[in-house]
């Protein structure tokens, strides 16, 4: 597994977004668009090659044997802070490719960008992504009520915080 750069030109890349969007569970846990269209996951890789031109969206390809298998993003927060983002196409779930793309983004995002902390939230019922966040370190620290914001209804979300001194 590794992490690289977006191919917005790309028509397998193009291909496995809208694969990976059209999920019912990205679908469940995430506010984009429904339905998920070629022109959607199109500008999805190009806002991710645009994050890394005007610097505030680090986004890189979870790559699987030379496939595209998710992404991973960090978005910059004043303070040396930066909130996480992750998510995997169905045939890369429940082997552990999340967790190490995670981690590897965290040590880069420590390393690299210098942060001082990453933040990641979700919806309370996603405990795929909670799962992930624990095995990564994060500290959860606590639930919110209507935090986040989904098909234009208020849900209940969990935040999680990891310093670059706490141990991953």
């Amino acid at each position: 597994m590794t992490l690289r750069a977006v191919r917005p030109g790309d028509a397998d890349e193009v291909a496995a977004v809208l694969e990976q969007h059209r999920d019912p569970q990205v679908q469940r846990f995430t506010w984009i668009p429904d339905p998920y269209e070629q022109l959607h996951a199109e500008a999805f890789l190009a806002n991710a090659e645009r994050g890394w031109r005007d610097g505030d969206l680090a986004t890189f390809v979870v790559d699987v044997g030379g496939r595209y298998r998710g992404t991973v993003d960090l978005r910059p927060e004043p303070g040396a802070w930066a909130e996480i983002g992750f998510g995997l196409h169905p045939a890369a779930r429940g082997r552990g490719v999340a967790t190490r793309a995670v981690r590897r983004l965290l040590t880069w995002g420590f390393e690299e960008l210098r942060l001082a902390g990453v933040t990641w939230r979700a919806d309370v019922a996603n405990t795929a992504s909670l799962g992930v966040a624990l095995r990564c370190g994060f500290t959860v620290e606590g639930r919110v009520r209507g935090l986040l914001l989904h098909r234009g209804e208020r849900v209940d979300g969990v935040i999680a915080t990891l310093l670059a001194s706490d141990p991953r």
